[in-house]
């Protein structure tokens, strides 16, 4: 049998598994007590089905044995509870045949090699026992409730079935840990969190709630949403390396503040690099300081960033509608963003500007409340950090909607005196690094307030021009259905003079119209937009007739269907594409979540906004696993240095050809040498330098095509994009570079 279908039988099987368990907990959430619902059963034996065809199609004797139990103990459920005599007798017989008749032919029909049943070459002898031990204890717990259940006559989960499960589990779990099997682990803790709540459940039945997932959970749970999508951020964060090439290159700067003790003029590759201010680096060469430098070090605090935004969202419109119903959807809303997870994926500027942004806004809408003076400091403080992290950018959400609000809603800004302290805290802090480095030299003048400020918006000084329209598409597939949802009630807010949600709607709108009409675009340059769609977004959703959340939800789920099915196919349609069994086993479990909470009886305002965000989430998940395994595609040069670490560590020099490539020298000690011949990349601003020492390092090949016979040193290796060989390029020098090898695109030559 074709392994791609075979590893697809066994994904769908266990994704099937860790549904059953999802439904019951949400059929026990509805009925407030512990419940053994027919589906739950129905999901097992069709689960069990496949895992026994798995292993009968592997020869797996195991596998099929070890189903065979829990197999008749579905049947005999189903039959308790009445739904096994609803199916017609041919199907029960083959039912129960077909796993008999593939064990007996796996038994019988084939010469196996009994001695080598628990023998695992991979796995030690003593972690095997431990994770056989597990598998023992986590399968008798069905044992057990089958003998309860015949002694009552009627299909039920005992506490002890609870019990069991959950000691099965931490064993399995401490197992997967030893075997560092991140997917094993992240289902024993999934499980985990059903096997508590059902024996919450079982204990506290009779108390009285409301129907509606969000108010059960009420009291905790957006420490729930907090804690389960810190969960998702930092899994795998670590597994690839920083990627060309900004990431590299805001990763790469820190590290070089460490190293020169200078935190006030950032360098890369050694020579001074101003295009943005120093908050970013700051704060990552702190993570450096605290963990030790690394992709995950490098990482590590944009993920609280994005946690914090979350609950930044949460608590904003709690502010303004003075609800936290509502403030709880906006958070899911914005937790369930694609942006906003990619933004945490790859160290940007973008990600800390959000941030700061928000936390200002926070403080503003407070003043609006109670109009405290400290809240208004704190706004405007806030306001100069994010001057810090990205410049004048960081005024366009507060300028809009202090605007719109003025325009709108006629609110009264307080005492004058206090904006005016306001604002000198906040020129003060904001403009404290760019004074420092115009008064060492005065030509900063003009390299932040033209080239870095008016030439990036009016021109495509840094080859980044984008058709007007741009953003339009990314916002609407980026933010689906929620983009759409607030177009869709533009007008009718503006016909009943909504002025509160219009003043809102500028946030997305006019911002939006702001970042298209720039020459100079990039995706994440819109980040802070996002909020703004995840209130208003969340807004609109609740006030919305049901029949039209009903439309809106199959479009999200058609839309999802689709992406997913995308995902699983592009490793045919890209052959390069690397995808592994853990990718394709989020896949499965994510379609099998979404798919299963459809059939649920939930409220539609709830299931569309709870499947977007589970969406995300296992998308982001699954994503790891394509950075980790293709890290060519993704621009990543671990494999690169990993290659000249262990079989050319004694060459000291690297030499890049016409590329930049800090990720090498993120990852590596060795010098790199960047030859320049033509590439926009290699255009390194060297006005500021105030030696010539830089050149050692940038040769320039259009000036010297003879570097490489008379100036090139010893020990030295040479990188080539794959693609730049079939360009003009000067003539490598065979005698010294007499052998190759291609790796992730590069074709390394020593």
């Amino acid at each position: 049998m074709n392994s791609f279908l075979l590893i697809g039988m066994g994904l769908i099987a266990q994704a099937l598994f860790a549904a059953r368990f999802i439904v019951q907990l949400l059929q026990s959430e509805k009925a407030n007590r512990v419940v053994s619902p027919s589906v739950f059963w129905q999901l097992s034996l069709f689960a069990s089905l496949l895992l026994i065809l798995y292993g009968f199609f592997r020869s797996d004797i195991v596998i099929v044995g070890g189903q065979l139990v829990g197999y008749l103990i579905y049947i005999r459920n189903l039959q308790l509870k009445g739904e096994w005599n609803k199916l017609p007798m041919a199907l029960r017989y083959f039912a129960y045949l077909l796993p008999f008749s593939l064990f007996a032919f796996l038994v019988f029909g084939l010469d196996y090699n009994w001695e080598r049943l628990l023998e695992n070459p991979e796995i030690e002898s003593m972690l095997l026992t431990w994770g056989t031990l597990g598998q023992l204890i986590f399968t008798s717990r069905f044992v057990v409730q089958w003998i309860h259940s015949e002694k009552i006559k009627d299909s039920v989960f005992p506490t002890s079935f609870w019990y069991i499960s959950i000691v099965g589990s931490l064993i399995i779990a401490v197992y997967a840990i030893f075997r560092k099997d991140a997917v094993l682990f992240i289902g024993q803790s999934f499980g985990l969190v059903v096997y508590f709540r059902n024996l919450h459940l079982n204990f506290h039945h009779n108390v009285k709630r409301s129907i509606s997932l969000f108010q059960k959970f009420k009291p905790y749970r957006l420490s729930a949403l907090l804690v389960f999508t810190a969960m998702v951020l930092f899994f795998n964060l670590g597994g690839w390396g920083v990627t060309e090439s900004s990431e590299a290159r805001y990763a790469q700067i820190p590290k070089e503040m460490l190293e020169t003790g200078d935190y006030l003029h950032p360098q890369l590759m050694g020579i001074y690099h101003y295009h943005k201010p120093p908050v970013t680096y700051w704060i990552t060469a702190l993570s450096y300081k605290l963990f030790g430098i690394s992709p995950w070090s490098a990482r590590f605090f944009l993920q609280l960033a994005i946690l914090l935004q979350i609950w930044l969202v949460f608590r904003i419109w709690k502010l303004i509608f003075n609800e936290e119903n509502g403030a709880f959807y906006a958070a899911l809303i914005y937790a369930s963003l694609p942006t906003v997870i990619i933004a945490g994926r790859g160290l940007t500027t973008d990600a800390y500007l959000a941030t700061f942004v928000l936390s200002a806004l926070l403080f503003w809408f407070r003043y609006l409340k109670s109009y405290q003076q400290k809240d208004l400091l704190m706004y405007y403080f806030l306001l100069g950090l994010g001057f810090l992290t990205k410049g004048p950018v960081v005024l366009i959400i507060p300028v809009v909607l202090l605007l719109a609000q003025k325009s709108f809603l006629k609110l009264s800004l307080g005492k004058l005196s206090t904006h005016v302290l306001g604002i000198s805290m906040f020129l003060l802090l904001g403009f404290s690094w760019f004074i420092l480095l115009f008064l060492e030299d005065r030509q900063f003048l003009d390299y932040f307030l033209f080239k870095h400020t008016l030439e990036r918006f009016a021109t495509d000084t840094f080859k980044r021009s984008q058709p007007f329209w741009f953003y339009i598409p990314i916002v609407i597939a980026t933010a689906f259905p929620w983009f759409l949802v607030i177009l869709s009630k533009v007008k009718e807010a503006w016909q009943e003079k909504n002025k509160e949600l219009l003043s809102l709607m500028s946030w997305v709108l006019v911002p939006l119209l702001f970042f298209s009409l720039s020459q100079s675009k990039l995706v994440l340059y819109i980040l802070p937009i996002y909020p703004g769609i995840a209130i208003v977004g969340a807004a609109t959703w609740l006030n919305m007739k049901k029949k039209t959340q009903e439309k809106w939800d199959k479009a999200l789920f058609i839309f999802q269907m689709l992406i997913l099915i995308g995902l699983g196919i592009s490793s045919f349609i890209e052959p390069d594409l690397v995808l592994n069994y853990k990718f394709y086993f989020v896949l499965v479990l994510t379609t099998t979540v979404i798919l299963t909470i459809r059939l649920l009886p939930m409220r539609v305002k709830d299931r569309t906004v709870i499947n977007a965000y589970l969406f995300i989430m296992g998308i982001t998940a699954a994503s790891s696993y394509v950075f980790i395994n293709n890290a060519g595609m993704v621009n990543d040069a671990r494999n690169i240095v990993s290659f000249l670490n262990e079989n050319l560590s004694e060459r000291k020099n690297v030499l890049v050809y016409d590329r930049r490539m800090p990720s090498i020298s993120f990852l590596s000690d060795k010098n790199i040498i960047s030859l320049y011949d033509g590439s926009d990349d290699l255009n390194r601003e060297t006005q500021f330098e105030k030696t010539n020492n830089w050149k050692k390092n940038l040769i320039n090949l259009k000036e010297n095509p003879e570097w490489f016979i008379h100036e090139c040193p010893e020990s030295s290796v040479l990188l080539v994009k794959k693609s730049r060989l079939k360009k003009p390029m000067v003539e490598i020098p065979k005698d010294r570079f007499s052998r190759q090898h291609e790796l992730d695109g590069w074709v390394i030559y020593y």
